[in-house]
Parts: structure tokens; sequence; C-alpha cells
């Protein structure tokens, strides 16, 4: 009597190849791993009240098991994370929660929609090779999306990592019939070799086919403080833990727009998160277009001007702090000037249009011969669309002290 279909909550058997199985999980790969709108339905209740998560993301790993009669049995397990929010913010972080086994089941009832429809209802009508039964104690090979295959998957048709077992012993064989039975065992051997290089490139076609969420940014060390503005001297909402994932909103100069959970946003220095792919390119080509010369920036914030010019005082303003390329360089009043406007013109472009815009932008020398040059935002776009001069801009600037940046006049 032919084998049916194994179901239960996280495995189902399918009768058809592994190589259909791949490719049905490749096609399935986007649904498999996401947000979730509520944790409700699909965790069991944890320790803490269910209501202080929020952000929870869910990942399906699939495992295919060897063949057995016939069939070949995926087993799905489901990782579920969210943001706990603790009443003592320094306890607050990632938490992962147990999957009741609905996600799990989803996947499952969306693979077999892929596959054949008789993939569920019992062994295929066409004929085909008898098939093998596994070795005692075999092992289940998965697949985790973005992660490297564990364990490694061995190429060789006799190796115990992923193996069948031995062909049934036959009588021995009459001396005329050797040579045919030798071939015949090599033809098998041959077979069973191709089989194990099919499915070790579908394995491997998934692991390609499915990534990461390309938007999650990581942070590299413990206890990063995360701001609510971008500026070091912002409230401090909370700490992350190494590691922790928050998704990208927008870039702002050295600082990165993230979110903490639901409309809860907040704000990480760049230099302490891995940033995704596309990201961290687009950081490269806009340093590659950074002013260059014989200063550098330093660093950039975005906080009140402290200074006393009326046309900015108490006014928000982004300082972009400008130091010596090489310290022991001497620099003219010409190169700061030079220097300054590029910075001027740089910081106005990367200012996001989506957010409100500071009153201003102020370019602080840190050196010896320092100083600084501030300008209100109307002014600095005047200079970026050409409508005002280099002289008529410096005059409608804040330069302190001005002997640092003018020649003297006659």
């Amino acid at each position: 009597m032919p084998a049916t279909a194994q179901q239960s909550a996280n495995q189902r058997s399918f009768f058809t190849s592994s190589s259909e199985i791949s490719g049905a999980i490749v096609k399935i790969g986007a649904t498999t791993k996401g947000r979730l709108p509520t944790l409700d339905g699909f965790v069991h209740q944890p320790d803490q009240p269910i209501e202080r998560y929020s952000k929870g993301y869910f990942e399906c790993a699939f495992q295919m098991l060897p063949p057995v009669d016939g069939s070949i049995t995926v087993r799905v397990v489901a990782k579920v994370s969210a943001w706990y929010t603790d009443p003592d913010p320094a306890q607050s972080g990632y938490r992962v929660l147990s999957s009741n086994g609905r996600l799990e089941s989803d996947a499952l009832d969306h693979l077999a929609e892929v596959l054949p429809a008789n993939a569920s209802d019992g062994p295929p009508s066409h004929s085909s090779a008898p098939s093998p039964t596994p070795a005692a104690n075999a092992p289940a090979y998965s697949y985790r999306p973005s992660a490297t295959l564990s364990p490694a998957l061995d190429l060789n048709p006799h190796s115990s990592a992923l193996s069948y077992s031995k062909r049934p012993t036959t009588p021995a064989p009459t001396a005329g019939s050797n040579i045919d039975i030798v071939k015949s065992n090599r033809a098998a051997d041959e077979k069973k070799a191709a089989e194990l290089k099919t499915y070790v490139s579908n394995m491997e076609e998934i692991q390609r086919n499915q990534a990461h969420p390309s938007d999650l940014a990581a942070v590299k060390k413990p206890r990063t403080p995360v701001y609510a503005k971008p500026s070091e001297s912002a409230q401090v909402l909370m700490h992350a833990d190494a590691q922790d994932e928050f998704q990208v909103l927008s870039l702002d100069g050295l600082w990165v727009h993230i979110q903490i959970s639901g409309a809860s946003r907040g704000w990480i220095q760049r230099a302490q998160l891995e940033m995704p792919a596309g990201f961290a390119q687009a950081q490269a080509a806009e340093d590659s277009a950074a002013p260059s010369g014989p200063f550098k920036v330093s660093k950039e914030e975005t906080t009140s001007f402290r200074g006393d010019w009326a046309a900015l005082k108490g006014k928000s303003v982004r300082i972009e702090w400008v130091e010596p390329a090489t310290p022991s360089l001497l620099t003219s009043r010409k190169d700061k000037l030079a220097f300054a406007k590029a910075v001027f013109l740089q910081a106005s472009e990367k200012l996001p249009a989506s957010q409100q815009q500071p009153d201003g932008i102020v370019v602080v020398f840190d050196s010896i011969d320092g100083g600084q040059i501030a300008a209100d935002l109307p002014t600095v776009q005047a200079l970026a669309n050409h409508s005002l001069s280099d002289v008529a801009f410096w005059h409608q600037c804040s330069i302190d002290p001005p002997d640092s940046f003018l020649d003297p006049k006659p």
C-alpha cells in the first residue's frame, strides 16, 4: 500500500523530487520572513505581558529529510523575535519568542500550493527507480536564510554526512556475470553521486535567492546609545545591545535615523552600525564626493546655535566640524574659505527634505588658527543655485574672528 503524505503543524511529506521542493522554497522565499502585524496568534504566551512586545519579525528555516518510501519530508522551524519594552529602559531589547506553529503551518500550506497538485496525495504516477531508505540516524539538512549551510555537505556519495543505505546484498554472481554486475553497481553509484550534487546545488540556490532584509542595520557594540535627535547632547532614549537590528529610515550626515518600534524613532551614529549593503555603497559614493584638500570634516551634529549672531541665535543649526588633514600643515585664509564654501554646499545637499531642516549651517575649524563661519539656510541655498556670488555670500555670513579667514583691509 503506498505511503501517504505526512501532515503535522511543522512538517509534511511530499511525493516529489528534492529539486522540485528546493525550487518551490525559492519561489515562496519572500513570504517566509518579514514583519508581523501582531504577535497574538503567532507565539506562545511569553513570561512577560505580551503588550510590552512590538516590532515582531519572523523567519522560517526549511529542512529536508532524506527520502523515505518515495516521499521527502519537509520540516519548518520559525524563529520569532520582537522588541521588549521594559519598565527599566536599560533592560529593553530584542527577545526571541516561541512560535505556536501557525507560521510553520502557513509556510507548508504555501509550499504545497506551489508544488504539483499530486505531490501531497501519493507517490508520483510515473515510474522511477526505487527510492533508497535513509541510513540509520541520518540527520536532516536545513537551509536558513542569510546563514551558512550547516553542516557542510559532502559530495562524496559514500560520505556519512548525507547518504543512503547500502544496496541489498545479492547472491554471489557467477563468473560470466561479474562484468555486468560491476557496470551496474558503477552506474548506480554514479547516479547516486549525481543526485547528491543536484541536492547540494539546489540548496545553494536557495541560499543565494533568500536574503536578509535589505534595510536593517546591526549595532556593533553593547550599550550603544540611541538618541532622540542627531546630536550627542540630545536625550538618550535607550541603549542597544550588540547585534540588535533596526530598520534604516534615512541618513543624515554621520547619523542614521532608525525605527525603534511602531511609531518610535531614534538616531544612532553611523560609525556604531553595520550598515546594509545598499546604504554602505551610498556612503562610499558620498565619501568619494566629499570636499578634499588640506582639511577634512571630522564630525557633524545638529544643535542650537550658541553664538550671539541675531540671525541664528537660539535656532537649530547643522554644525560641521573641520580639522586639518595633516596637523603640521600650514594653511592660508584662502584655503580655509575655499574649503568652507565646499562644506556649506555639501551640507545643504545632504539635508533631508522630508524632515524639519535646520535654520542654518555653521562650519567650525578645530585648529590653532581656527574660527567659525555661520550662515542661515536661505543664504546657503542662494549660493548653491548661483543667485549669490561668493563675495556677497561672505558678506552675509557671520565670520568669527574675521582675521582667521579674511585678508586685512589696506
